[in-house]
């Protein structure tokens, strides 16, 4: 059995706002919404801007229990609310019970607020002071469960973890469940929520963030030739996916479709991307391969893009080498919000499909001076006008992982 797989509900929150369509005015408007100087880090981290997400505020937004929140990581109430906000827009609230809705979620990094918080109450007040709901709230599988517990979805429930790429290859891995009639139906996505000390004091140590001096927070730059590290940011997009046959049958509206997935592994270094970029390539390349298209129907790229000099160097290469002189158009957000991690893919295929429906691709700022060394020029300045109806979304994380996933408005 191989079916078609349709996108019938979205849902994202970032530091714009608790909805999708919040976060694609924000990233259209060109605003940068980066702090620098949050006080919610230690003071020698306050130099790195961060994109931040006020996850009560999402979650009273979207009408969850704030007693059962509280017992939650931020990571787990970043998806609920992107899964109830896709879950409405699908259609199908209180309708989606039952064995043949499942759940692939990606989270690359966990609940490292849970975990600053039990290491705090261990060193202050010792074992017998710990919360019950230390466990639940922190285990991997966490914020996966919880969209199964609070939609009553009991098909399987799945957690990808590949750092940067999670999210990305939790759609993918979704679409396989739906396309080999595994369920009808999956909530996929990713979410991430890492802008405290140890998720910023990590990334800051593995010397991969960009600094700001004098507090401006305009220092994330896709594919600039003054990029000098990336900003952690933190979200969630989710989507309702399904077969087609089943969307038409309860008469959803579609949104997209899920057409390509493809996936690599460097194996060259624990942090570092391959410089040759070879990993990204046979990603793209393989996700192709999958929907049976030509690099000449893809009309954009999201790339991942985070402003590091290594990934954004080899990214370009590779998307070179893969599309040839007719480049589709090539955008990176993240300059306006941070790196949101394993929610990174997420967010940009949230973006893909708005882009989709509304034939625009986003700038990529800022961007004020494109590296020559990165072989593409990304959109500046103002949305592009996208031609095609087919876009590519990538994400490369630690470890050497890369997936590609291709979107369509057919």
């Amino acid at each position: 059995m191989t079916r078609r797989v349709v996108i019938t509900g979205a849902g994202a929150v970032s530091p714009f706002g608790p909805s999708l369509e919040i976060f694609w005015e924000g990233v259209l408007s060109g605003k940068i919404v980066l702090e620098a100087g949050w006080a919610g880090l230690h003071t020698d981290l306050q130099d790195f801007p961060v994109g931040v997400v006020a996850a009560e505020e999402a979650a009273a937004h979207w009408g969850l229990d704030p007693r059962a929140m509280r017992r939650l990581d931020p990571v787990s109430i970043l998806a609920l609310c992107a899964a109830k906000e896709a879950i409405e827009n699908a259609g199908l609230e209180g309708s989606c019970e039952g064995t043949e809705t499942g759940v692939v979620l990606g989270i690359g990094y966990g609940a490292t607020t849970t975990h600053i918080a039990t290491h705090s109450t261990l060193a202050a007040s010792g074992a017998s002071r710990l919360s019950p709901f230390t466990i639940p709230a922190s285990m991997p599988n966490a914020a996966s469960c919880n969209l199964s517990l609070e939609f009553g979805l009991k098909g399987p429930s799945w957690t990808v973890s590949t750092a940067c790429a999670s999210g990305l290859d939790a759609i993918g891995q979704g679409m396989w469940l739906v396309r080999n009639g595994v369920v009808d139906r999956a909530l996929v996505g990713g979410a991430e929520a890492i802008v405290d000390d140890m998720g910023l004091g990590g990334m800051a140590a593995a010397k991969a963030l960009a600094k700001s001096g004098d507090g401006d927070p305009a220092v994330l730059c896709p594919f600039d030739r003054d990029r000098s590290g990336t900003a952690v940011g933190e979200g969630a997009a989710v989507f309702v996916i399904e077969a087609e046959e089943v969307a038409e049958a309860r008469e959803a509206p579609v949104r997209g479709q899920v057409c390509g997935y493809g996936a690599s592994a460097d194996a060259h270094h624990i942090t570092a991307p391959d410089p040759s970029g070879g990993g990204a390539e046979v990603s793209m390349r393989k996700a192709l391969v999958d929907c049976s298209r030509q690099p000449g129907d893809i009309g954009a790229v999201y790339a991942h893009g985070t402003g590091t000099p290594l990934n954004d160097k080899m990214e370009g290469e590779a998307v070179l080498r893969v599309f040839g002189e007719k480049l589709p158009l090539v955008t990176s957000t993240k300059g306006q919000y941070g790196h949101a991690m394993g929610a990174s893919g997420p967010l940009n295929v949230a973006l893909a499909l708005r882009g989709l429906e509304s034939a625009l691709v986003p700038a990529t700022h800022p961007c004020p001076d494109p590296d020559p060394e990165c072989g593409i020029v990304p959109v500046r300045d103002e949305a592009a006008t996208l031609e095609h109806r087919m876009a590519m979304v990538n994400a490369f994380g630690f470890g050497g992982h890369n997936a590609s996933l291709i979107v369509s408005k057919e």
